[in-house]
């Protein structure tokens, strides 16, 4: 890992470390909604990092990416009305800031709107699938999309969630993600994919 990358990713840790000290336990085990309930409500809050590679300028520089990031997922199946114990739709909020690692060394900063489903296989094992469009600022110039600056990150994955405790919860899985800016800058726009594998810890409420 390139010296300032080295520097700059312990305080992504940091960062997520502080998060988790300061998220209160829930005060109830059960993710589902009570009966009856319409709307939608908090039913997770978690914290990631992780492992993304891909390559830059047409595949001639690969790059490392080490996400961070944290998550709140909100239960839709009141508002859907899905009543189903083993099924949840998420609408989901991440924010995250990405070190990048490769000749030159940048940072993606975002948040990500998005949803996942997941499916409780058998308890307390659940998988899930995910996909997430996030507005975000690239600070590399690049071939595929010019000089630094906004751009879009579309995710789409699958993964799996194991309950640790009645309320805790770890997830792990792979993302394929998508960058570009959708046309709205004028500057090149070839896309920058990228793989990645996420793991993380989710406080259920």
């Amino acid at each position: 890992m390139n010296r300032p990358i080295a520097s700059f990713f312990p305080l992504l840790l940091v960062f997520s470390l502080s998060f988790a000290a300061f998220v209160p336990a829930p005060a109830f085990a059960e993710t589902a909604p009570p009966e009856g309930k319409s709307g939608l409500g908090l039913n997770e809050i978690g914290i990631g990092t992780g492992y993304a590679w891909g390559s830059l300028n047409g595949e001639s520089e690969d790059i490392s990416i080490y996400p961070a990031f944290v998550r709140f997922g909100f239960s839709a199946n009141g508002l859907l009305g899905i009543k189903s114990s083993r099924n949840t739709l998420q609408l989901t909020i991440e924010p995250f800031v990405n070190a990048v690692s490769g000749s030159e060394d940048g940072v993606e900063a975002g948040c990500a709107l998005g949803v996942r489903y997941l499916h409780e296989v058998s308890r307390p094992l659940a998988l899930y699938l995910e996909a997430s469009v996030a507005p975000m600022y690239y600070s590399i110039d690049s071939v595929e999309q010019g000089k630094a600056g906004f751009n879009f990150l579309d995710q789409f994955g699958a993964g799996l969630q194991y309950r640790i405790a009645p309320a805790m919860a770890l997830f792990g899985g792979y993302r394929f993600r998508h960058l570009s800016h959708a046309g709205f800058a004028d500057r090149s726009n070839d896309g920058i994919n990228t793989n990645a594998l996420v793991l993380g810890f989710s406080w259920l409420y």
